[in-house]
């Protein structure tokens, strides 16, 4: 079966499916872009939990425009992390599909230890922090009622046995809400999801191929389930996602553009990102300012990105590039219920006016955030690779007829 997908994903007169090999700058720049998300989901949370709105700011000015306008981009940011999710995801299915060397049980151990290995301890210690948060710091109300800016969820009410193993099982936002006060986990249930479906879909495509139709049947009933589990809100989500894949063919089949060429492409494709991400901030335009204007926008951009070879004439920019996104899923997950502890403690209502003092202060916290968040992952990140070996040797071989 793994003989005739290879021969099935590389049909004659169709596209090139085979991904391109992504050369050092490349890895750089996505590298760069994924940690850099992750910080800017950061920046904006902690903008939203410790200073005032905009419109309650006493003593506005351009700069503090520009300030709050750059810290609002937290949920375009999780589009980036789609897009760039669906782009090296189908590009590893496609590849191994196509060497002949696709795995259920691989695939499953390489997903699974990725995302548990940093979900487990987060979701521990957002239980423990939300714990102390609303035993020691009940009279705020940061934990007993909605938090201001971040909808109707009450954080107290949410740290239950049931939603902590829904959470741990990736049914957040589908069978349960997420736990505690981390509502960032929402994107984990779609991400995980996304790596369900896409290759189930793909499997059902390659046995309607080759004729394999009981295969093809059960597969596709099988894909349609999980649509219809997953609801359109995620379904949505899994165009952008698509958007990745769709990156993966259109990188391997267009020539690389010439320099001047890719220089007017980055320009042109950056506005086009500017301009959706501009309409997102500003409601001018729902169409470009919605979550799928902005995923394809970042799909046309990324294009561009991949083939730019510069920035690696030394080993400083890739290595920050690494370093930044080596922790950048730690600081994700972990984040959000450390700076509500500080908030508890430190921030009794009203929120801050944002000051030079008080920027200072959310200066100081953020990198402490940060500072946390690479620290954690050490032992978490960082130990992905002793864990995927752990299930490697504790799982049994099940390689299904499903292949």
């Amino acid at each position: 079966m793994l003989a005739d997908s290879a021969r099935v994903l590389r049909p004659r007169g169709l596209p090139r499916l085979e991904p391109r090999t992504l050369s050092a700058a490349a890895s750089a720049h996505l590298d760069l872009i994924r940690g850099l998300a992750a910080w800017a989901v950061m920046w904006g949370h902690l903008r939203a939990l410790f200073f005032v709105d905009f419109q309650h700011i006493e003593h506005n000015s351009p700069w503090l425009r520009v300030l709050y306008f750059f810290t609002g981009f937290g949920h375009e940011a999780v589009m980036v992390f789609f897009v760039l999710s669906g782009f090296f995801i189908s590009s590893a299915i496609i590849s191994r599909r196509l060497s002949g060397h696709w795995s259920w049980r691989e695939y499953a151990i390489d997903r699974s230890s990725r995302l548990y290995v940093v979900l487990i301890p987060a979701l521990l210690l957002g239980w423990v922090w939300d714990k102390i948060g609303s035993f020691n710091f009940a009279s705020t109300g940061l934990y007993s009622r909605p938090l201001e800016g971040f909808g109707a969820a009450i954080a107290q009410n949410r740290v239950t046995p049931g939603i902590f193993f829904g959470n741990l099982l990736f049914l957040q936002t589908i069978l349960c809400p997420t736990f505690g006060s981390n509502g960032p986990l929402w994107s984990l249930a779609n991400e995980f999801w996304y790596y369900v479906l896409f290759p189930v879909a793909l499997a059902a495509a390659v046995a309607w191929r080759v004729n394999s139709r009981y295969r093809a049947v059960l597969l596709t009933a099988l894909a349609i389930f999980l649509a219809i589990f997953l609801g359109p809100e995620i379904l949505v989500g899994f165009l952008i996602w698509l958007a990745g894949a769709v990156l993966v063919l259109a990188f391997s089949n267009c020539g690389f553009l010439e320099k001047r060429r890719l220089i007017l492409y980055f320009l042109v494709s950056s506005l086009v990102l500017s301009a959706c991400l501009g309409a997102a901030r500003t409601g001018y335009s729902v169409v470009l300012g919605s979550d799928l204007g902005v995923g394809i926008a970042f799909g046309l951009f990324l294009f561009g990105v991949l083939q730019m070879d510069i920035g690696t004439g030394h080993g400083f920019y890739p290595r920050t590039a690494q370093t930044i996104a080596g922790f950048s899923y730690t600081l994700y997950v972990l984040h959000f219920p450390f700076l509500l502890l500080l908030r508890a403690w430190m921030v009794p209502p009203p929120r801050w006016q944002p000051d030079v003092a008080h920027l200072g202060y959310g200066a100081i916290i953020g990198t402490a955030t940060i500072s946390l968040a690479w620290f954690m992952s050490i032992f978490t990140e960082k130990k992905t690779r002793v864990l995927r070996q752990w299930m490697i040797n504790a799982m049994p071989r099940l390689d299904g007829r499903f292949s």
